[in-house]
């Protein structure tokens, strides 16, 4: 049997294979959601401590205040949306470019 020369490279009129087109960077996305974790971060511990004065109000009262409940279920949705956002589950921005999530929506 014969060997194929090595330096064969195919007939001259084979397709080339077409260049790969890879979308740019999403840069202005990346920043944003290093942007909203930050916010996310500082909206959890709020959220948290929001929490603890509630738990406080109720060893007092025996009943959670329903105004401070109302905020803390919109803090922690706006937590949940600025993870959301970071980690691509949602791409519409969260508050100050979204709206500000309500209490009694559904996630």
């Amino acid at each position: 049997m014969s060997q194929p020369d090595a330096s064969y490279t195919g007939p001259e009129d084979a397709p080339q294979p077409l260049p790969v087109i890879r979308a740019p960077f999403p840069w202005e996305r990346f920043l944003f959601s290093i942007a909203f974790a930050i916010a996310g971060w500082f909206a959890f511990w709020a959220t948290i401590i929001l929490a603890v004065f509630m738990w406080v109000m109720i060893a007092i009262s025996r009943e959670p205040h329903p105004d401070l409940k109302n905020i803390v279920n919109i803090v922690a949705r706006y937590v949940w949306h600025c993870m959301a956002y970071v980690v691509l589950l949602r791409d519409d921005k969260p508050f100050p470019f979204g709206p500000l999530p309500k209490g009694d929506e559904k996630v």
